[in-house]
């Protein structure tokens, strides 16, 4: 498994991936809002459709 801290990247060499995103509440904890960029391999996104939201399959 590997561990991504925020703002960070890693190239996916594979055609599939899951992600799993977890974290505690608790005072001083702030809400967590996820998302990914698909990017091809001159850092650039196709469209709006590789951009995944926060529990969208």
């Amino acid at each position: 498994m590997t561990t991504l801290s925020k703002g960070a990247n890693i190239p996916i060499t594979v055609p599939a991936v899951r992600a799993v995103l977890s974290w505690s509440a608790g005072p001083g904890v702030p809400d967590v809002d996820a998302s990914a960029l698909l990017l091809t391999s001159t850092g650039q996104v196709r469209s709006d459709g590789d951009f995944v939201f926060y529990n969208q399959p």
